[in-house]
């Protein structure tokens, strides 16, 4: 048994000047498995095609496959970002998004409040910013 390591890129760079080994042939068949002509290409990628398009056609296979690919490119996405930029960007944004959230919460709770103790209605808008009918609501 061979373990290769392949780094696709790489491999696009110089695929013109190596030679057509069982090797090319694999790469191809990952690279775009639909260009493998199957009178030429040998048992082994012609079995893969095979089992690919057998579990292509299953849509519970169909389905695991794309979560698969949605994860890998997820994945991607967060290192392309960089994880701790990311993760941070995300706690601002959530960071952000509560603070406007507790704000909008105390101003109805002001207001609610001041209703309570049967305070002008316009005076209720000017301190805490709500609409007429949103103190009306409450």
């Amino acid at each position: 048994m061979e373990l290769y390591i392949i780094e696709l890129p790489k491999f696009k760079k110089y695929k013109k000047s190596i030679e057509n080994t069982n090797l090319n042939l694999w790469i191809n068949f990952i690279e775009n498995p639909e260009v493998i002509n199957l009178e030429e290409e040998n048992y082994e990628v012609l079995q893969a095609r095979k089992i690919l398009e057998d579990i292509s056609q299953d849509e519970r296979e169909r389905y695991l496959a794309e979560l698969r690919e949605k994860y890998i490119m997820d994945q991607k996405a967060v290192e392309g970002a960089g994880y701790d930029k990311g993760l941070k960007a995300g706690f601002e944004r959530g960071l952000q998004d509560g603070i406007k959230q507790g704000l909008q919460d105390e101003k109805i709770n002001i207001a609610k409040k001041l209703k309570a103790q049967n305070v002008d209605i316009s005076i209720i808008k000017e301190a805490t910013g709500l609409s007429i009918e949103e103190i009306k609501k409450l």
